[in-house]
C-alpha cells in the first residue's frame, strides 16, 4: 500500500439519489426469476468539489446518512488489474460520521504471503522426512534405500495434514494483521481528511471592528 494508490477528494453535497437494484437471472427456458437475498442499495452523491468542479460518486450498501449542503470526503484506492478505483471510506465531515466499505478495504489492505500453505507444507514435510530418514538410517540401521522409501511415504501421508495446518495458520494470522492494519488505516485517514472539514462558527475568525463614525469620534 502506497500513497500514490490513494485518492482523497472532498466537496459539498448538491444532491443525493437513493436507489435499489434487484438481481435477476435467466433460467434455461428463458424465464427471468428473482435471485433471493441479492438486493443492492445504491447511493449516488453529486458533489461540488473544493476546486469548484462538480462530480458524481456511487456507493453500494452505504449505511452513512448524507444530505444536501453537507461536506463529505471520499477515500478511494487503486487496485491492480482494476481500472476504476474502489471506495474505501466515506466521511461525513459535517456530522463527524464515517462508513467503511469492506468490499474495497479487504482487497486494498489484504496481504497474500509469497509462500502459500502448499510451500510451507512442503518445507515442513521435507524437514520431517529428513529427520525420519536419519532416525531410520542411523538409529535402526535400516538400509539407505528403505530409509528413503519410508521417509518419502511418511512425507506423502503427512503432506495434507501440514497443508491444512498451514492454511489455518495463514488465515488466522492474516485476519489478525488485517484487523490491526484496518484500524490504523481508518485512524490515519480520519486525521488526513480533517483538513477538508468545514470551518465551524467558533473557529471562524472574528470580524474586525468597524471604523469609528463621525458621531463617535
Amino acid at each position: 500500500m502506497a500513497d500514490d494508490t490513494l485518492l482523497i477528494s472532498a466537496g459539498d453535497v448538491i444532491e443525493v439519489q437513493l436507489t435499489s437494484e434487484t438481481v435477476m437471472i435467466d433460467t434455461p427456458r428463458g424465464r427471468r426469476v428473482q435471485e433471493r437475498g441479492h438486493i443492492t442499495n445504491r447511493m449516488r452523491l453529486f458533489l461540488r468539489q473544493l476546486d469548484g468542479l462538480e462530480k458524481k460518486c456511487d456507493f453500494d450498501d452505504c449505511e452513512l446518512g448524507v444530505r444536501e449542503t453537507q461536506r463529505v470526503a471520499i477515500v478511494r484506492g487503486r487496485l491492480k488489474r482494476i481500472d476504476e478505483p474502489v471506495n474505501l471510506i466515506l466521511f461525513n465531515l459535517s456530522s463527524g460520521e464515517k462508513d467503511a466499505f469492506e468490499s474495497g478495504l479487504a482487497p486494498y489492505l489484504g496481504y497474500v504471503p509469497f509462500f502459500g500453505p502448499r510451500w510451507k507444507a512442503a518445507v515442513c514435510v521435507l524437514g520431517v522426512a529428513l529427520v525420519f530418514w536419519s532416525v531410520s538410517r542411523f538409529v535402526f540401521n535400516t538400509g539407505s534405500i528403505w530409509a528413503a522409501m519410508f521417509a518419502l511415504m511418511f512425507g506423502f501421508l503427512t503432506y495434507p495434514v501440514f497443508w491444512w495446518v498451514c492454511a489455518i495458520w495463514d488465515r488466522v494470522t492474516e485476519r489478525m494483521r488485517y484487523v490491526r492494519v484496518r484500524r490504523q488505516f481508518i485512524a490515519d485517514m480520519d486525521k488526513r481528511v480533517r483538513a477538508y472539514a468545514p470551518q465551524s462558527v467558533s473557529e471562524a475568525p472574528e470580524p474586525e471592528p468597524a471604523p469609528p463614525t463621525a458621531e463617535g469620534a
